[in-house]
């Protein structure tokens, strides 16, 4: 019972990544049946059966597998994605752009990005997520900081009021041009330079949070995972969590990269990422653990002896059709990986599909469904 009850609390709460692309028209791809119906979740996939189906998608946009909260981020890395939200966003509680950095320049904090802003995207998603209220939460990521940067902010409490009333002035000032954005997702723990920093943080999120849910809008944290490969301990543990829980409206927590192309294996064990979360809040019972979004990849990794890519969609697809490969299951991390033309692949496969009861769509299967459970 302790795995079903983490397994369904880690899928429906959930961050996953899409990807932004050209404005180029969907095609319309809908489908009357499920992939559980068309009996496509298995732990013995067929390549055939993930191309032949991996362009439909389930005709009910609309049907979520849970009523609470599902973030995904838009990034720039991928050609897809942008166009998904706007059909599926009623797949999502909180869609977020990968558009704003807030820098340092000349002992000043400058917001960069706001020209990649899309009014027109935002209504489009707003209208496919109608059924779920989506809400548009641009990530900001405090980016180029210097160490000196750093000490400033974590020391003065002047220079936090700064950052603070930067941040919300952007916006506000974005709300007030129509763009009616509901918040943002702030990255910066990954950007911290000394343990001495990291140490003294919280009180830095703590002052920018208060300040932006105070004015209404949704603040979204992204942390590191708290342990890594071989037990390594991660920069945001326990401690940081418990600091910042009633400040923090959610934790987008990054459950994916285990492995590495210098150490190749699985993208996103399922014991690790139940063990994340269990060193997060190591209370079963308690109210937090509804604040983790697990972070679910939405991409493979290729490991050959000379290194390694990250795979996208329609590479797995050709990869697939070209090589027509029988794939392998790993018991111990929940995962499916082939080889084929000497490499080893391993793309991110989700965690005993036969425990999440609900419809899905076959879109993008295998590769990109894990989503589509939200």
């Amino acid at each position: 019972m302790l795995r079903v009850g983490i397994v369904l609390c880690l899928v429906c709460l959930a961050s996953a990544t899409l990807s932004r692309s050209d404005k180029k028209k969907k095609s319309d791809n809908k489908v009357s049946s499920s992939v559980i119906e068309l009996d496509l979740i298995t732990e013995k996939p067929k390549w055939k059966d993930i191309v032949e189906n991996h362009k439909g998608y389930y005709h009910d946009t609309a049907k979520r597998a849970s009523s609470q909260m599902t973030l995904a981020y838009v990034t720039p890395w991928n050609n897809h994605g942008y166009d998904v939200a706007k059909f599926l966003g009623g797949k999502f509680t909180h869609v977020s752009p990968v558009w704003l950095q807030l820098k340092r320049h000349a002992g000043r904090n400058v917001i960069t990005g706001d020209h990649d802003i899309d009014q027109g995207w935002i209504k489009d998603v707003r209208k496919a997520g109608k059924s779920s209220n989506v809400k548009v939460v641009p990530r900001v990521i405090m980016e180029g900081w210097h160490r000196d940067d750093f000490e400033e902010i974590v020391n003065s409490e002047v220079k936090r009021g700064e950052v603070t009333n930067d941040i919300l002035g952007i916006i506000k000032d974005l709300f007030l041009q129509k763009h009616n954005l509901d918040g943002i997702v702030l990255e910066v723990w990954s950007q911290i330079p000394t343990q001495g920093i990291i140490e003294r943080f919280p009180r830095v999120v703590r002052d920018i949070a208060q300040k932006i849910r105070k004015a209404g809008f949704v603040f979204i944290l992204v942390i590191p995972p708290p342990v890594y490969q071989r037990g390594v301990r991660g920069s945001f543990t326990e401690k940081e969590f418990q600091a910042l829980a009633g400040d923090v409206d959610a934790f987008s927590l990054m459950t994916y990269d285990f492995s590495s192309f210098q150490n190749p294996g699985p993208n996103s064990p399922l014991w690790w990422m139940r063990d994340c979360v269990e060193k997060l809040v190591p209370d079963a019972s308690s109210p937090d653990r509804a604040k983790i979004l697990l972070g679910l990849n939405l991409y493979g990794l290729d490991h050959s002896v000379t290194g390694g890519n990250h795979i996208i969609g329609h590479q797995y697809i050709d990869i697939l059709s070209t090589y027509k490969p029988k794939f392998l299951y790993d018991g111990e991390s929940q995962e499916h990986y082939f080889e084929y033309n000497s490499s080893f692949f391993l793309p991110p496969f989700p965690p005993s599909p036969s425990l999440i009861p609900v419809p899905v769509t076959p879109f993008l299967l295998l590769v990109f469904f894990r989503f589509l459970f939200l």
